[in-house]
């Protein structure tokens, strides 16, 4: 990790207003973007306002934040295994399936 990446990580926290989102990148419909959180108080607990990433489809409002490397980690892991891809492909047969309307002649 570069100093100069912290660094301009630092001004947009400082620089960003809460929720608002800044692209980071885009694979196909998936877009990356980082998002400023605001702080969060609750009856014992404070957590301070930071960044995050933000996983969604490009025509979603809302998507998946990703925090720490740990969570991403795990989000790679789990997305990379064999077993999702059969269940994705057997789900998209479905929808295609689905997907065919026929009319009356």
């Amino acid at each position: 990790m570069s100093e100069e990446i912290v660094e301009k990580l630092r001004k947009m926290l400082n620089n960003m207003r809460d929720w608002e989102k800044k692209p980071l990148l885009k694979s196909g419909k998936i877009v990356i973007e980082i998002v400023k959180l605001p702080e969060r108080r609750g009856k014992s607990t404070v957590k301070p306002e930071h960044l995050a990433l933000m996983i969604r489809r490009e025509d979603a409002f809302r998507g998946l934040i990703i925090v720490s490397p740990d969570e991403l980690d795990d989000l790679r892991k789990a997305i990379s295994s064999q077993k999702l891809d059969e269940v994705i492909a057997g789900l998209w047969k479905i929808y295609k399936e689905k997907s065919i309307q026929e009319f009356e002649l």
